[in-house]
């Protein structure tokens, strides 16, 4: 048979599996065994009388095999079988529906007739689904289906209003805490600004303080170093570092060695804290106050930080008087003093004093150079736009990104500590 005339039969509403008697995985081997034994039963010369429906049955088996013989042609058969069975479903379970949906609206009719009967209301002939009954019938059963698409709806519609009742209130509440997060912001910064300091990292805004943790000083703890350290600025965070053992003295003895870190809200306090902590380390050596506890004080990063034009390595100093004579501490290895000159202070001849230094030039240098240009009103400007919640978010990974930094300050100085503990053990060993 020409492959055309295959591709046309495999459009056929015979169901050949069903003729050959024989399953739609079925192989070619099966399928060429179905077909000999089926077709034994319906040749025209293995049977005495043939009718007219013995040789259509033959003519159809041998076109069920033909087809099912080519694999292409099989093919296009079993997904035309495939879509006529899936309509067939389909079809079927619309028809149960409609029953199901008929069947309940002659149950509502039943029952809104008995009660019309057992009121006294004179019944008409109810007309028969049977008897011309079949339009009333697609009528209300296409009436009910509108009334459930328009309910459907209509609770669409109720969804999307609370949905978007829902994100109004969260991009509101958003906002609310955008706008406070950039007070709080603002408020910081004017606090930092007011300090004589600008918006720096942590690191360049911490100091170390070590002091022997034996004796007396088993009682210097964070808090009272906080306390210690406020009359030089405002104090963002205090936290403690592990304790080492170090020989220091002339006699090298092993002590105990606490390392505190402070950090302030403005570098400029920073700064006060370093230049004006020996200065009171020398003058309460060997007293009983928190301050003849203190071994030193330097920055926590190692170094001074560096601001830009306008500083120079070293400040011009007055010169250091000799300390009272107190316990002997070993300081070669205490980490290097750094030294900061603020631009525009006055120290050719001023004399020295116990007071911490006036910054006031370098705050109001940082303020002006911080503070953006001033603009005239325009009306033609338009309002400032509304953040979207993509910034709202970038705000709040910033809040979350300062936290972190805050952690890893911490963490970078323990580090350092173990760092250099490491190097001194190295140092002793080889000497």
């Amino acid at each position: 048979m020409p492959n055309d005339d295959l591709k046309a039969h495999a459009a056929s509403n015979q169901d050949f599996y069903a003729l050959l008697d024989i399953q739609p995985a079925a192989t070619e081997t099966e399928i060429r065994r179905a077909y000999r034994r089926t077709a034994l039963k319906y040749h025209p010369d293995k049977i005495k009388n043939p009718t007219a429906a013995d040789i259509d049955k033959f003519h159809f088996l041998q076109i069920a095999y033909d087809v099912l013989s080519d694999q292409s042609v099989r093919q296009l058969y079993d997904n035309a079988r495939d879509a006529r069975m899936r309509k067939q479903r389909e079809r079927d379970m619309m028809g149960a529906a409609k029953r199901k949906m008929r069947e309940d609206l002659e149950a509502r009719e039943r029952a809104g007739a008995a009660e019309m009967g057992g009121a006294g209301v004179k019944q008409g002939v109810k007309r028969s689904w049977a008897a011309g009954g079949d339009e009333d019938a697609e009528e209300k059963l296409q009436r009910e289906i509108d009334r459930i698409a328009e309910d459907g709806r209509r609770r669409r519609r109720e969804a999307e209003d609370k949905a978007k009742k829902e994100l109004d209130d969260e991009q509101k509440k958003i906002q609310e805490q955008e706008e406070e997060a950039r007070k709080a912001k603002d408020r910081s910064s004017q606090r930092v600004d007011r300090g004589g300091g600008a918006q720096v990292p942590e690191l360049e805004r911490a100091v170390k303080v070590r002091w022997v943790r034996e004796g007396r000083g088993l009682e210097l703890d964070i808090e009272q170093l906080a306390v210690l350290f406020k009359p030089f600025g405002k104090i963002e965070n205090t936290f403690a570092l592990k304790d080492k053992r170090q020989r220091i003295g002339d006699k090298k003895e092993k002590k105990t060695v606490a390392t505190g870190v402070v950090v302030f809200m403005s570098i400029v306090s920073a700064h006060t804290a370093v230049l004006d902590s020996e200065k009171k380390i020398r003058q309460h050596a060997g007293q009983d106050g928190d301050w003849g506890l203190i071994e030193s004080v330097f920055w926590a990063s190692g170094a001074q930080p560096d601001l830009g034009p306008g500083t120079s390595p070293k400040p011009d100093e007055a010169e250091p008087t000799p300390a009272p004579p107190g316990p002997s501490i070993d300081t070669s290895s205490r980490p290097t003093k750094p030294s900061f000159n603020f631009q525009g202070l006055k120290t050719a001849t001023a004399p020295q004093s116990d007071k911490a230094p006036s910054f006031g030039s370098f705050a109001s240098a940082s303020t002006a150079a911080a503070a953006p240009k001033a603009t005239s009103f325009d009306p033609s400007n338009k309002a400032p736009a509304t953040p979207n919640l993509q910034e709202v978010m970038m705000m709040r990974l910033k809040n979350a990104q300062r936290e972190k930094e805050r952690k890893a300050l911490e963490e970078q100085l323990i580090r350092e500590d173990e760092a250099a503990d490491a190097a001194e053990a190295a140092a002793a060993k080889g000497t």
